[in-house]
């Protein structure tokens, strides 16, 4: 076994076929005695073993399958040159100790900043504002709160943050089934004279080395699939509720309409959104959107911007993993569109500095550790979907003055 981050390759054509026991613990004599053109090594805690079984073996080989059973961990085969590879990893190091009690905190007060900004939708009033004057800009300061108007904003936060959930914990339950070491969701609660929906979303850290491009995609594809089946309902339930302005003027970039601390926001349209739109409230004009509506359209907004296939967000792995290094002329463009974009909406330009500080500089997506297995129909067909749920979620402009 090499040190940590170091490869090490030994070779071992003599593979003995013989029948083991299954109780007993896989070894690197195991492995050496049964694979050959055997590589190990050890990435994030993780341990990865690596190796060819013989012509005359399968997966159904008695003595692979204790080699299998007995690793006690993730296994992954596939086909390279006619002969069947084989990947094992399991955790070497001891998982971290989780600190429940941070996210049970930060997600407590994400669920109080987007409830009064709930309120602030329904034209309640959960805090006293006070308009300081720095220059040019305006900025509200919170001097006192209303406690009594702040329950009424749950029908805002509950929905927007259960997609928000849903969305990290498909990224997680995926990680979790194919044996990774992810933490549990972040979320980042903002004061709500700083960014009205009260959050920055959430994240999950992925402390774990990705193997294949199999595991990328899953993992990629896991969170917005979750996010984008949730918001469907409730864009659904949220349409019902919204109430159409035929006497305000009506732009077709910026259809919907929500209130905000006395403030009119126009918001933009997706395919999707307007497809649904038409579908369940057929009126032409601007749309008030009910907050549970405007959670929805949040979800899909979201949900899209996961999406953009650049550096490390979802849309990254997703698209890497079906196109490999060709991603990044794909992010290349599209990075181009969203500084193009960002004449109408700034929010862009924000976004792009911001995968690029992810992404360290860069919209390439960085390597996985075995390259050669193939992802597969199955997973092809979840891929592209991805893709069909980006182009119709995706809104150009999403905010309009």
């Amino acid at each position: 076994m090499g040190p940590d981050g170091e490869m090490q390759h030994i070779s071992d054509d003599s593979a003995n076929l013989t029948s083991a026991p299954t109780t007993v613990k896989v070894t690197m004599a195991d492995l050496l005695s049964l694979l050959s053109e055997v590589r190990s090594v050890v990435i994030r805690g993780d341990e990865i073993v690596q190796g060819t079984l013989p012509q005359d073996a399968d997966a159904k080989h008695p003595q692979v399958q204790r080699i299998l059973t007995g690793w006690g961990a993730t296994h992954f085969l596939h086909q390279h040159n006619g002969r069947t590879v084989v990947t094992l990893v399991r955790r070497a190091a001891p998982l971290p100790r989780e600190r429940w009690w941070l996210h049970l905190l930060l997600g407590l007060a994400t669920l109080l900043t987007t409830t009064i900004a709930g309120s602030y939708f329904l034209s309640r009033a959960p805090l006293d504002l006070r308009w300081l004057e720095l220059g040019p800009v305006w900025i509200p300061l919170p001097t006192g709160i209303n406690p009594g108007e702040i329950p009424a904003g749950l029908i805002f936060s509950v929905p927007f943050m259960a997609i928000l959930f849903a969305h990290e914990m498909g990224h997680y339950g995926i990680a979790r089934r194919h044996g990774m070491n992810v933490s549990p969701p972040y979320f980042i609660p903002a004061p709500n004279w700083i960014n009205f929906i009260g959050t920055f979303g959430a994240f999950i850290r992925l402390r774990s080395v990705v193997v294949n491009r199999r595991v990328l995609l899953d993992v990629g594809a896991g969170g917005p699939m979750a996010s984008f089946l949730l918001s469907l309902p409730v864009v659904a339930a949220g349409l019902h509720l919204s109430a159409p302005m035929p006497a305000l003027p009506y732009d077709p970039a910026a259809p919907y309409l929500i209130g905000f601390a006395g403030q009119q926001i126009w918001l933009g349209d997706s395919l999707l959104f307007g497809m649904m739109r038409d579908l369940l409230v057929p009126t032409e004009g601007t749309l008030l959107l009910h907050p549970v509506a405007f959670a929805g359209w949040l979800g899909l907004f979201v949900t899209a911007l996961n999406l953009v296939p650049l550096a490390q967000l979802d849309g990254g792995h997703i698209l890497y993993a079906l196109v490999g290094d060709r991603q990044r002329w794909f992010g290349m463009a599209f990075l181009v569109l969203l500084i193009y974009l960002g004449q109408q909406w700034w929010g862009w330009w924000l976004w792009v500095v911001l995968i690029l500080v992810i992404g360290r500089g860069t919209i390439r997506h960085p390597a996985v550790f075995d390259l050669d297995p193939p992802v597969g129909a199955r997973r092809q067909l979840v891929g592209w979907l991805c893709v069909a749920i980006f182009i119709l979620t995706f809104i150009p402009i999403p905010l309009h003055a």
